[in-house]
């Protein structure tokens, strides 16, 4: 099941600039819909929806962050073997990922850099590194809510979405 927003959203547009895949539509101050035939699960909406609208594919509520907060990728430079693989390059819609010459020696042409300004936290680069060598922060798991934070309105529609992906 693909990410969706529940009634609370507001309809700021926050979620259709940074989604990857376009997947989100909806006119400003409406509700807004996620397409799940492009949605790809990776949270980047979730993370900037300031009423916290949008619940991820278990149904769980997912946490907003500020801006300073945002999930972006990590590439652990001892891990990537740089130039010749370029996976995670190819892959990111953002071309937020580049290579960079560094110090080390055991690669010319260097390995790939992260451009934060650029990165939208997706998680395919991060899906994709065969070396382990790319990680986005926060994780996955720290960007939902816990059901504690929510309130009655909110549990009544996480668990009305719940129901009908149990259907």
């Amino acid at each position: 099941m693909a990410y969706t927003i529940i009634e609370t959203c507001i309809g700021c547009t926050a979620c259709t600039k940074r989604c990857p895949t376009n997947a989100i539509s909806g006119e400003r101050n409406e509700l807004h819909v996620i397409d799940p035939s492009l949605c790809i699960d990776c949270g980047a909406c979730g993370i900037v929806c300031p009423p916290e609208a949008i619940l991820d594919s278990n149904g769980d509520v997912t946490r907003s962050y500020k801006k300073d907060q945002w999930a972006k990728a990590v590439v652990i430079e001892e891990k990537c073997i740089g130039s010749g693989c370029e996976l995670c390059i190819n892959i990111c819609p953002f071309d937020a990922l580049s290579l960079q010459h560094t110090d080390r020696i055991d690669d010319f042409f260097g390995v790939s850099t992260v451009d934060e300004k650029k990165c939208t936290g997706c998680r395919l680069c991060e899906d994709v590194c065969g070396w382990d060598a790319i990680h986005i922060f926060p994780l996955q798991s720290e960007m939902k809510k816990s059901p504690s934070e929510l309130s009655e309105e909110e549990l009544s529609m996480v668990d009305m979405v719940k129901s009908s992906i149990h259907a």
